[in-house]
């Protein structure tokens, strides 16, 4: 299994690894860093008696944004677990099914669209995902090999995982009948056995229960819902499990119903225990969604493995009879692998696209004399315009910046705009050096080259055309502070129009046209 391990991390590595830097940042990336440089104490707070949320990952978060930093520290901790998953995704699956298909469910989680999208996501998943798996190992052998000790441990550990993201326990529970299942106990001498993990879990899952209190304040949990594509959950489900498009969901679903009939013919609890991996999941979604009434493919990454290694174990039986059984199925399984590598591929292609590097290499000879104002474009997706100033100040540390939209999502924030005029007075009223203004646009190709044409009549100012998405606006030269913001509010004006999509904007020239007239032009604050 070995060179599973070394496959599987090179192709995760090769359809991971670069959109590290080619992804812009999402809303939820925007989440990690509003909070995890705090202290640990307030991010205690924040996240866990505020807001109900998990901590454990704002920790870690905490110690890489401030080394190595930059766009390194903010990703690269959920890349070094999906890395990590892999090797407990095959200890996992070798404990219940053997090397052989452990080693194809390993590639295939490599390559799977919905493990390669949240590899490199500033979020817990990957260390999510990673915990998980060792949980259920950890509880595969305590069934096999007993001692009350150890089910204390697995008890404990499966509990700790509700601090690591709030909907755990469901996978905790699954984790522990995991184990409870896979023993060859009878029933009694099993609960005497293997009572301390009741007892350890409720232990520490304690806590857990004021976040569970918390989050049910915030969201309307209890409602059957749809989800976040307008999906039915399980259909969502199945495109999120499989590659995402029509032929793979297909595929991948008919591999998966036979590798299940096969393993209820041949191991039995093998079968129940994945049956229970990829249906609980998905049922308990349908019935109780997260977040409100939206349901988001990212909360079924632990019931992945299961369901790849279900795909596995249906691959190998397509050669079943054969002479060449191993070979067939792998044949068959380099199909699937084909799919998921089509679609890792067009979403990288998709990324470079956007070309994230040149307007990082736009801003830089000015890293040291520009300011960088907030970021402008038209919301469309859940890793938005106005999070590109986020992004340049991620990759160019040190430069300095001024936001007019001071929020984790100021979408939703009713009062971004007075902080964000506050912020604009004492930028006014500061006795500053002058220095060249940086504005970022994003957007739709013909909506940029529209604004292009706008710009041409703003006296002053330099554009660069960084990608059909992206537009780049500087200072012809080095301005006050009180010119730069007018010529702030002159530059956003070229973007402005009435569509609700548009709302940022107009907050944005909103809050610079009331700091200009709050702030004295002799740079008083009245």
């Amino acid at each position: 299994m070995p060179a599973g391990w070394a496959l599987s991390g090179l192709l995760a590595t090769a359809a991971a690894l670069p959109a590290v830097w080619w992804s812009p940042l999402h809303v939820d990336e925007k989440v990690t860093l509003w909070f995890a440089p705090r202290s640990y104490a307030t991010i205690v707070h924040d996240i866990f008696v505020e807001r109900g949320g998990a901590p454990v990952f704002f920790f870690l978060e905490h110690l890489t944004l401030a080394w190595p930093g930059g766009l390194e520290g903010l990703r690269f901790p959920a890349f070094v677990f999906f890395l990590l998953a892999l090797p407990a995704a095959g200890l996992v699956c070798q404990e219940l099914c053997g090397a052989t298909e452990a080693a194809f469910t390993m590639v295939a989680l490599a390559l799977s669209p919905l493990a390669v999208a949240l590899a490199v996501f500033a979020r817990m998943y990957s260390l999510f995902l990673f915990l998980v798996l060792v949980v259920t190992w950890l509880a595969l052998r305590a069934g096999k090999q007993g001692e009350r000790g150890r089910w204390a441990v697995v008890g404990a550990l499966a509990a700790s995982l509700a601090y690591v993201h709030p909907i755990a326990p469901l996978y905790s529970i699954l984790a522990l009948a995991s184990g409870l299942l896979w023993s060859d106990l009878p029933v009694r001498q099993l609960a005497r056995q293997a009572w301390p993990a009741a007892a350890g879990f409720l232990l520490v899952a304690l806590p857990y229960g004021y976040a569970l209190a918390v989050l049910g304040a915030r969201y309307d949990v209890g409602s059957a819902g749809r989800g976040s594509s307008g999906r039915s959950v399980p259909e969502q489900s199945l495109y999120a499990l499989t590659t995402g498009e029509k032929v793979g969901a297909i595929t991948l679903s008919l591999l998966a119903l036979a590798g299940l009939g096969r393993l209820l013919y041949m191991r039995r609890r093998a079968g129940i225990i994945l049956a229970l991996w990829v249906a609980t999941p998905v049922a308990f979604f349908s019935l109780v969604p997260a977040g409100g009434t939206r349901f988001f493919d990212r909360y079924l990454l632990p019931a992945l493995t299961p369901f790849l290694l279900l795909v596995a174990v249906g691959a190998l039986t397509a050669g079943r009879g054969l002479a060449r059984r191993t070979v067939v199925g792998a044949l068959v399984l380099a199909g699937v692998l084909a799919l998921e590598a089509s679609q890792d591929f067009n979403r990288l292609r998709e990324l470079r696209r956007l070309q994230l590097d040149r307007l990082v290499a736009a801003v830089e000879p000015h890293r040291h004399t520009g300011l960088l104002f907030s970021s402008t474009g038209t919301r469309a997706s859940a890793r938005p315009p106005e999070l590109l100033d986020d992004y340049v100040g991620l990759d160019l540390p040190g430069i300095e910046r001024i936001e007019e939209l001071p929020s984790i999502d100021p979408w939703y924030d009713e009062g971004v705009a007075r902080r964000g005029t506050g912020e604009m007075i004492a930028f006014l009223t500061r006795e500053r050096a002058p220095r060249i203004g940086l504005w970022v646009f994003g957007g739709r190709p013909e909506r940029v080259e529209m604004v292009l044409g706008r710009l041409a009549r703003v006296e002053g100012v330099v554009t660069i055309r960084v990608s059909p998405r992206l537009l780049l606006v500087r200072s012809a030269s080095a301005l006050s502070p009180r010119a730069l913001v007018e010529q702030a509010y002159d530059v956003r004006t070229a973007w402005a129009t009435r569509t609700r999509q548009d709302r940022l904007v107009r907050i944005i020239l909103a809050v610079d046209r009331a700091a200009l007239e709050r702030a004295q032009p002799d740079g008083s604050s009245p």
